[in-house]
């Protein structure tokens, strides 16, 4: 605890920090338990299943740099990206199914994209920052679709997949607009 000026002791911001870092890892640690159960789930059901955690995801909105595309980019192990490739590589997803939990200003996420004709399930799990992603949130309601990217470590392109339900990606845009500034628009 930080003493204050007045004597009282209040947390400081490492204290904030530190509990906000345990609450994500714990969150982390459920999606993953949670993305696991889903993919034995569907395996009982007779589906083939695939789980994909992703090492890094960036929420990118139309205008990021150095990139023309936009949704959410997860990054893979070379082995994740090696069994995607195997074992959905060229597949057309029929549906989207997505599950999250916002904690902390982070949301946990898994995505599973099903092809029922292949009775092939691919959950993509993953986590991001809801401070970085209010303008994506716009774009995806606007145009009313969405895209998932998966990339290898090194950038090279794995998969882009698109979804015609952005809703359910943002139930709940206000949460995300919440963390826009004037200064993020250059406005006074």
């Amino acid at each position: 605890m930080v003493r204050t000026d007045a004597g009282e002791d209040t947390p400081g911001d490492l204290d904030r920090i530190a509990d906000a870092s345990g609450t994500i890892r714990e969150n982390w640690r459920r999606t993953i338990e949670d993305a696991r159960a889903m993919a034995a789930d569907r395996e009982e059901d007779g589906f083939e299943a695939l789980f994909v955690p992703a090492g890094d995801t960036t929420p990118k909105s139309p205008d990021a740099p150095d990139t023309d595309e936009w949704g959410l980019s997860y990054v893979l192990s070379s082995n994740k990206a090696d069994a995607f490739d195997e074992v959905a590589g060229g597949v057309t997803f029929d549906e989207t199914a997505v599950y999250q939990n916002a904690e902390a200003g982070t949301v946990f996420i898994v995505t599973e994209c099903l092809d029922l004709d292949a009775s092939l399930s691919v959950l993509v799990a993953g986590a991001y920052r809801m401070r970085f992603a209010p303008e994506l949130v716009r774009t995806a309601l606007e145009q009313d679709r969405m895209y998932t990217h998966l990339k290898r470590l090194d950038g090279t392109p794995v998969a882009s997949i698109e979804h015609e339900r952005p809703d359910s990606f943002f139930p709940a845009p206000e949460a995300f607009y919440a963390y826009e500034t004037d200064e993020m628009y250059g406005r006074e």
